[in-house]
Protein backbone atom coordinates (compact mmCIF):
# COMPACT_ATOMS: atom_id res chain seq x y z
CA UNK A 1 0.00 0.00 0.00
CA UNK A 2 1.24 3.49 -0.81
CA UNK A 3 -0.32 5.19 2.23
CA UNK A 4 1.82 5.44 5.34
CA UNK A 5 0.05 6.79 8.45
CA UNK A 6 3.33 7.26 10.36
CA UNK A 7 4.69 9.86 7.95
CA UNK A 8 3.63 13.44 7.33
CA UNK A 9 1.07 13.78 4.50
CA UNK A 10 3.41 16.03 2.53
CA UNK A 11 5.68 13.00 2.04
CA UNK A 12 2.94 10.77 0.61
CA UNK A 13 3.43 9.54 -2.93
CA UNK A 14 -0.05 10.81 -3.82
CA UNK A 15 0.82 14.35 -2.77
CA UNK A 16 4.26 14.34 -4.39
CA UNK A 17 2.74 12.83 -7.54
CA UNK A 18 0.19 15.65 -7.65
CA UNK A 19 2.96 18.23 -7.29
CA UNK A 20 4.92 16.56 -10.11
CA UNK A 21 1.84 16.59 -12.38
CA UNK A 22 1.25 20.27 -11.58
CA UNK A 23 4.84 21.10 -12.50
CA UNK A 24 4.64 19.09 -15.71
CA UNK A 25 1.38 20.80 -16.72
CA UNK A 26 3.22 24.09 -16.47
CA UNK A 27 6.53 23.06 -18.11
CA UNK A 28 5.49 19.98 -20.21
CA UNK A 29 8.99 18.50 -20.13
CA UNK A 30 11.71 18.84 -17.46
CA UNK A 31 14.85 17.02 -16.45
CA UNK A 32 14.79 14.91 -13.31
CA UNK A 33 17.19 17.31 -11.58
CA UNK A 34 14.98 20.31 -12.38
CA UNK A 35 11.90 18.41 -11.25
CA UNK A 36 13.60 17.47 -8.00
CA UNK A 37 14.47 21.12 -7.34
CA UNK A 38 10.93 22.30 -8.13
CA UNK A 39 9.40 19.69 -5.80
CA UNK A 40 11.93 20.41 -3.03
CA UNK A 41 11.11 24.12 -3.22
CA UNK A 42 7.40 23.43 -3.01
CA UNK A 43 7.35 20.71 -0.32
CA UNK A 44 10.47 20.63 1.82
CA UNK A 45 14.15 21.47 1.35
CA UNK A 46 15.08 18.18 3.08
CA UNK A 47 13.04 15.96 0.72
CA UNK A 48 15.03 12.87 -0.22
CA UNK A 49 15.37 11.98 -3.92
CA UNK A 50 13.91 8.52 -3.24
CA UNK A 51 10.46 10.09 -2.77
CA UNK A 52 10.73 11.59 -6.25
CA UNK A 53 11.79 8.27 -7.77
CA UNK A 54 8.94 6.38 -6.08
CA UNK A 55 6.45 9.00 -7.23
CA UNK A 56 7.81 8.90 -10.77
CA UNK A 57 7.53 5.09 -10.77
CA UNK A 58 3.92 5.34 -9.64
CA UNK A 59 3.05 7.97 -12.27
CA UNK A 60 4.80 5.92 -14.98
CA UNK A 61 2.84 2.78 -14.05
CA UNK A 62 -0.36 4.84 -14.33
CA UNK A 63 0.79 6.03 -17.81
CA UNK A 64 0.62 9.68 -16.75
CA UNK A 65 4.26 10.40 -17.59
CA UNK A 66 6.93 9.01 -19.86
CA UNK A 67 10.68 9.18 -19.58
CA UNK A 68 12.99 10.14 -22.44
CA UNK A 69 16.60 9.70 -21.32
CA UNK A 70 16.90 12.26 -18.49
CA UNK A 71 13.62 14.11 -19.22
CA UNK A 72 10.19 13.59 -17.71
CA UNK A 73 7.32 14.25 -20.11
CA UNK A 74 3.61 14.60 -19.35
CA UNK A 75 1.48 12.16 -21.38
Amino acid sequence: MIINIDREPKYSLYYIGAIILKILKKHKCVSIEELYNYVKNEIDKNLHIDFIYYSLDWLYILSLIKLDENRVILC
